[in-house]
């Protein structure tokens, strides 16, 4: 989920965006003419840094819930020299997400601009172009969030991050639109056509920046990587890049039906009492459109409070950005030219489990006692990281391979954290969700200063640098060349084969090796059915998450027979409390 994710309680805090130059702050710029018209950036210390480019008309008013509109090129000079706002989001509310508080706004459809110094003019450069998409669940998150200076810098590639339109705002299913549209104006996915947006606007004007749209690498982590998988399936996405890299992604997807009267957070259940009087498609299309933003979350609060576990329909399987068959099937056809890699990280919900009641007495705001045993909160990480990796990289990968054979997955294992008397972190953060991106971006800052420390302990210095370096030289050569293993003197890195399903494990220096260990889905089930490091209840939620984690829109029973007595109320409050949402 993200820039170290926006929210656990002591290890990962949002950074503050940066900020717009003060009148007595000196500041150099660069300027450029592209396609949209002329645009003024900073120069700093190793880039050329352009931040809030616009890519795409303001999605609000008559534009709400519409396919995103294409810019006209502008007189005026763009002076990029600032964030804009983030796509409007829950406001973090004491490290809980509140879906009734917002923050950012409807215009926001901005990308931002790393640019590795070569040319001073710059549009006579033409290094690969790495497009990244933000995490967050496809509900919170920005492009602002992310330095992609070293990459940039260090591997001689333009770096660009992307908003785009979270959680109702960017997925949104309802007939009465539908039936009031036309076009890609009948999506249900408005987030992802943002996506495509921004792409469009890379191929139109990347050279300007010295980059070359004929070679441009999507990678995203978490949603991020979901969405680069969602890309990889939609044909509407056909030639707007050429390799792609999913981190922590997955795959889930949902009917139209369910996301438009179903769920408990569809449309027509979250908006039944604002338009029960209205009759019209017209009608009840203009007063959703009209609702002010805060109101809109604050049905959604509403509704979400009034179930234990509700799941947002995002990625709806509308026939125009996901086909009707789904991801999974649409994968089997993907592009046999476009090389791909897709990876998980081996402790992937220790992201969440540290903020857990369940598992942990906390007395200071960076120390954890664990309240049950070793055994059972690593049966616990083992369980549900491997059923994210399952559907995060091993079966979309071999859906792929019926198709394509440029194929490459990895495995994140980093742990070298402190252990100290605040807490037995390479146990409790691990190679936990989200802990690779300073690795590939080279910024540690990710992690606020007071807890670095304990995440990034000196005596993990070296053999952090040489794995940061070199997840750096594989992601950039897949940019440049498509192969991971140009100039890399060591630590070969084997394509995935459905013969020979391997990843690389991505570790300190002496661990870093190919390992052939795919996850077996019905194996896995029969060793959780008698694991005696877990209770039967913890065996039957696990079990269940696995079930519906298996297959692409989320459904399922428990697998156990004995999992009969428990009601899937009992397990939907353990699911909450395992993962800190009490």
């Amino acid at each position: 989920m993200k820039k170290l994710f926006l929210s656990t309680i002591t290890i990962f805090i949002l950074i503050a965006c940066s900020s717009a130059p003060t009148k007595k702050d000196e500041i150099k710029t660069v300027k450029v003419n592209a396609a949209i018209g002329e645009i003024e950036g900073l120069i700093e210390e190793d880039v050329y840094l352009f931040k809030g480019i616009p890519f795409a008309q303001p999605p609000v008013g008559e534009l709400r819930w519409k396919a995103p509109r294409k810019l006209a090129p502008v007189s005026e000079t763009i002076k990029a020299f600032s964030h804009k706002s983030k796509c409007t989001q829950p406001k973090e509310n004491e490290f809980i997400l509140d879906r009734g508080v917002t923050e950012g706004g409807e215009d926001c459809l901005y990308l931002n601009i790393f640019v590795p110094k070569g040319n001073v003019d710059i549009s006579k450069n033409n290094y690969p172009i790495m497009f990244w998409i933000h995490g967050g669940s496809n509900i919170w998150g920005t492009g602002n969030s992310y330095d992609f200076s070293k990459l940039a810098e260090s591997q001689k590639v333009v770096v660009i991050t992307i908003n785009y339109r979270l959680g109702p705002m960017g997925w949104f299913s309802s007939s009465h639109l539908r039936n009031t549209s036309e076009g890609d104006d009948r999506s249900s996915n408005f987030g992802h056509l943002d996506i495509i947006a921004a792409l469009e606007w890379v191929q139109e004007n990347g050279n300007s920046f010295g980059g070359d749209p004929t070679n441009v690498t999507i990678f995203g982590e978490s949603a991020g990587g979901h969405n680069v998988l969602v890309l990889l399936a939609t044909k509407k996405a056909r030639g707007l890049f050429h390799k792609a890299i999913s981190q922590s992604g997955y795959v889930s997807s949902f009917s139209e039906q369910f996301a438009s009267e179903e769920s408990e957070l569809s449309s027509a259940k979250v908006f039944q009492d604002d338009i029960r009087f209205l009759t019209e498609d017209q009608q009840i299309a203009d007063y959703l459109r009209d609702m002010p933003i805060k109101e809109v979350f604050q049905r959604y609060k509403q509704a979400d409070e009034s179930h234990l576990y509700s799941i947002s329909p995002i990625s709806i399987r509308d026939d125009i950005v996901i086909p009707k068959e789904g991801i999974y099937k649409a994968l089997e056809d993907v592009d046999p030219s476009v090389v791909v890699v897709a990876g998980t990280n081996k402790d992937e919900l220790n992201l969440w489990y540290l903020r857990s009641k369940y598992f942990y007495q906390t007395a200071l705001n960076l120390g954890r006692n664990l309240k049950r045993s070793e055994e059972n909160l690593k049966s616990w990480i083992k369980y549900r990281s491997n059923i994210w990796r399952f559907t995060g990289a091993e079966e979309p990968l071999r859906r792929m391979s019926k198709s394509n054979q440029n194929l490459y997955s990895f495995r994140f294992d980093w742990d070298e954290e402190a252990s100290t008397i605040l807490g037995d972190y390479p146990l409790f953060l691990g190679a936990a969700h989200g802990l690779e991106i300073p690795f590939i971006s080279g910024d540690y800052s990710l992690v606020p200063a007071y807890a670095r420390p304990l995440v990034f302990p000196n005596e993990s210095k070296e053999g952090r640098e040489y794995l940061s370096n070199l997840m750096m030289q594989y992601w950039a050569n897949i940019a440049k060349y498509g192969d991971p293993n140009t100039f890399v003197q060591d630590h070969r890195w084997n394509k995935f084969r459905i013969q020979n399903q391997n990843y690389l494990r991505l570790d300190s220096p002496e661990y870093i090796q190919m390992v052939n260990d795919p996850v077996d889905a019905d194996e896995m089930l029969k060793t959780l059915e008698s694991d005696s490091t877990l209770e039967l209840k913890e065996r039957c939620l696990i079990g269940w998450i696995a079930e519906m984690n298996f297959v692409e829109e989320m459904r399922g029973d428990p697998p156990f027979d004995f999992c009969s007595e428990y009601t899937s109320i009992d397990l939907l409050k353990l699911r909450r409390l395992t993962e800190g949402r009490d």
